[in-house]
Formats: structure tokens, C-alpha cells, sequence
């Protein structure tokens, strides 16, 4: 198992609707970038009326989501799927996001609220996880 240090937050940069669109995802990873699986470890898609937790890449492999400071081998990628330059995040995404899927994994690998990190953060040419996506209210909130 990897000693995994942080976790970081992405969005898809996409609207999300009430199709399931991770495997669109996915599929663009893999034909793409001709990678082997999706770039995320998890994911959190409104699927019809609510929103559900999405598996990607096993954590015993490192993520394909952030190459700076070699990110992949230390952080597990979560991608909200959205446009969170355009839009906030909904209550409910977050409530899934910190409940479902934060939280475990900070118990489980014993990673600090500090190490909750944004690909902005490491990628500086990016917005992501969206401009509209306050990192000071998800910490509060964890």
C-alpha cells in the first residue's frame, strides 16, 4: 500500500447533470492520454437526484491527476464533477465529499487537515478545483 500524505481536490472542469459522466471520464483518460485507467482515485458526480461517491483507480496505485512535485505518488485525487469556475459547489456535494469520502480517508491513512490540498495549489496555471470552490469553507466545514 502506498503511504499516501495527502488528498486533493479537482473538479472535471465539466457541468454536471443527471447523467453519469465518470465514465466519460475515464474514457478520456485512457484514449487520450492512453493512460490504463482514470486519472482520479474517487469521485463525486450528481448521478439523478443526488449525489453518490465514484470509484477510479485503486489506491494501491499511485494517481495520474498531478505530476508536480510528483503529487500522484503522495495524494489521492478526488474529482468533483463540475464547473466550479462558473458555479459553487452544492451543499450536498460537499456533504458527500467531506462525509463519504474526507474523512475515512484522513482516519484510514492518518493525513492532517493540513495536507487536504487543491491542484491549483501545485498545478499554478490551473483554477482547479474552481475559482468558486472555497478551500477556507471546506476546511471549516471538516
Amino acid at each position: 500500500m502506498i503511504a499516501w500524505e495527502y488528498i486533493m481536490i479537482h473538479h472535471s472542469l465539466t457541468k454536471d447533470g443527471e447523467t453519469v459522466s465518470w465514465k466519460a471520464i475515464e474514457d478520456f483518460h485512457r484514449n487520450q492520454y492512453g493512460w490504463s485507467d482514470i486519472g482520479y482515485h474517487f469521485g463525486v458526480e450528481l448521478i439523478g437526484d443526488r449525489h453518490q461517491v465514484l470509484i477510479g483507480r485503486t489506491l494501491l496505485k499511485p494517481g495520474a491527476h498531478c505530476k508536480e512535485s510528483r503529487m500522484n505518488e503522495k495524494a489521492i485525487g478526488i474529482c468533483c464533477v463540475g464547473n466550479f469556475d462558473l458555479t459553487i459547489p452544492s451543499d450536498k456535494m460537499m456533504e458527500i465529499l467531506i462525509h463519504k469520502l474526507i474523512h475515512p480517508l484522513m482516519d484510514l491513512f492518518a493525513i492532517d487537515k493540513d495536507h487536504i490540498v487543491f491542484h491549483r495549489e501545485y498545478a499554478t496555471y490551473k483554477s482547479c478545483p474552481g475559482l468558486l470552490f472555497d478551500k477556507k469553507l471546506l476546511l471549516n466545514r471538516i
